[in-house]
């Protein structure tokens, strides 16, 4: 049954705050940034493309992009684009799922970046 992905639970949606971010996990150790706004729920790789800053501690703007506290390099959370520099490159994004309240998110990338080895 190839090509099936299970989904993994990561936090349950009252944990993520509103208009907010949060760090979690996935089970293969990979870092997550949840990215909860009234755009959507999304999750993205956990550090800056540019200098590896944890994304988690930064900011969401109220345009709904994340932004990086380290040197202010903004992201859209739904593609993994870069809206502002440093950044140039790209964040890997993750297919997110809710189901009963839990956070699903898929365990490898939808889309990837040069970060992901």
């Amino acid at each position: 049954m190839s090509g099936i992905v299970t989904f993994e639970k990561v936090a349950r949606i009252e944990d993520v705050p509103e208009e907010g971010l949060m760090g979690a996990m996935l089970p293969n150790g990979e870092r997550i940034c949840l990215v909860r706004s009234r755009h959507g729920l999304f999750a993205v790789e956990d550090r800056c493309s540019h200098e590896a800053y944890p994304l988690s501690a930064g900011e969401l703007l109220p345009d709904g992009t994340l932004e990086c506290i380290w040197h202010g390099a903004r992201f859209d959370p739904a593609t993994g684009a870069p809206c502002a520099g440093p950044a140039y490159t790209s964040l890997a994004t993750y297919e997110v799922r809710l189901a009963d309240g839990d956070v699903l998110v898929a365990p490898v990338p939808s889309t990837t970046s040069d970060l992901i080895s």
